[in-house]
């Protein structure tokens, strides 16, 4: 199969779709895909592609309507200059905007199905603009499928018009072999970040207000009355930090709490075997994008480090609740202090799930099993031999 991928969010800019969309071609390739990105060119593209094993072209950036056009040409130059025994099967938009309508007008031009990808409320998020929600139901309801991290984005999904037999759910992933540190590395990053050898609360994501730091920060004071004192690194950054010291301050614990900034990926693995726990509760936020899913739980899962999650969006499909981690309503730190007190105060308990979640990771999320998935999506939909295929 021929595959092109439409990717406005696309390394090196960072983010979690861009990840999400770099490992899965990655992953694709692996298993002998032959695939091409398309992308927007953007500061430091050029190194980033010469050292990718991913085939990229990349166009100009513009706003999200020039992004279109530009994706759109480029593909369709692509798809004209195949051998016609060696046609492209299909175009998989990363996003259903700007990509999908890329997507859609790549078929228009040369008859090429698409693919939609979901995560979360973006499907149904149109600000009450008629436009865009007319874009939105024509590029969807032209999809040959919709392809959703979780059950929680399929319907997201199936609400702007697909049907259940054209939704695939094929979660996100995490990589063995990036996420393994020796114990070196480890005992290197608690002598530098906890020498005292306290607990230690981890926190990895960028530092915007629906991630949940505010709510751990507010049940800090209730969880070191009962366990005593802790530290609570926060890896990323973002838009909220200074409301998150002014925080810290405000409930007298900001010598428990410790801005880490951003932090190499090399690092980030012994960072998570030399945790605690991890906790990342995530809040559904009027007018905020919700967790679809959250690959930091995965990534900290191959740490062997239990997560506290929230009940919101697609985490209960990333946590196991009692299994891998802890689920807790996001706006009650009552329930933050009282999970985290729980693997904090139990090692044994805690030690429990963190194994849990690595071999949960391992069977189910590798970026290799969500690539699986995905190839047998499209080819239950017939996009592997042809389109449309017979039985549609």
């Amino acid at each position: 199969m021929s595959l092109i991928i439409l990717a406005n969010d696309f390394p090196p800019s960072t983010g979690g779709i861009q990840r999400y969309l770099y490992e899965l071609a990655a992953a694709l390739q692996r298993r002998g895909e032959e695939l091409l990105v398309i992308a927007p060119d953007q500061p430091g593209a050029q190194d980033f592609d010469a050292s990718s094993p991913v085939p990229t072209v990349r166009v100009p950036a513009g706003n999200r309507l020039q992004s279109a056009r530009a994706l759109a040409q480029a593909a369709t130059q692509s798809i004209r200059r195949r051998q016609p025994d060696n046609p492209v099967k299909a175009t998989v938009a990363g996003n259903w905007w700007p990509d999908g309508l890329a997507a859609w007008l790549v078929r228009r031009r040369t008859a090429t199905p698409y693919v939609v990808m979901g995560y979360g409320r973006e499907m149904i998020q149109t600000g009450a603009n008629p436009v865009k929600w007319l874009i939105q139901n024509l590029i969807i309801g032209g999809a040959a499928g919709g392809l959703a991290i979780s059950r929680y984005s399929a319907q997201q999904l199936q609400r702007r018009g697909l049907k259940a037999g054209r939704l695939a759910v094929i979660y996100g992933g995490a990589d063995p072999s990036t996420f393994e540190a020796d114990e070196h590395q480890v005992a290197q990053v608690q002598a530098e970040l906890n020498p005292a050898g306290r607990p230690v609360m981890l926190t990895v994501s960028r530092l915007v207000q629906r991630k949940g730091h505010s709510q751990v920060i507010a049940a800090l004071p209730q969880v070191i009355n009962q366990v005593g004192p802790v530290r609570y690194l926060i890896v990323g950054t973002g838009p909220e930090e200074q409301a998150l010291r002014r925080l810290a301050d405000q409930h007298k614990v900001s010598q428990f709490v410790e801005f880490l900034g951003q932090v190499d990926n090399r690092k980030l693995p012994a960072l998570y075997r030399a945790a605690s726990v991890f906790i990342m509760p995530s809040r559904d936020l009027y007018g905020h994008p919700i967790e679809g899913l959250g690959l930091v739980y995965f990534e900290a899962g191959l740490g062997e480090l239990p997560a506290i999650g929230s009940t919101t969006g697609g985490i209960p499909e990333a946590i196991a609740d009692g299994e891998t981690g802890l689920l807790v309503n996001p706006e009650e730190p009552d329930q933050i202090a009282a999970a985290l007190v729980r693997l904090l105060s139990n090692e044994d308990f805690a030690a429990q799930l963190g194994k849990a979640a690595r071999a949960r990771v391992l069977r189910d999320f590798t970026w290799d099993r969500v690539a699986e998935r995905f190839q047998k999506a499209l080819e239950k939909w017939g996009l592997a031999e042809g389109w449309p295929p017979e039985a549609a």
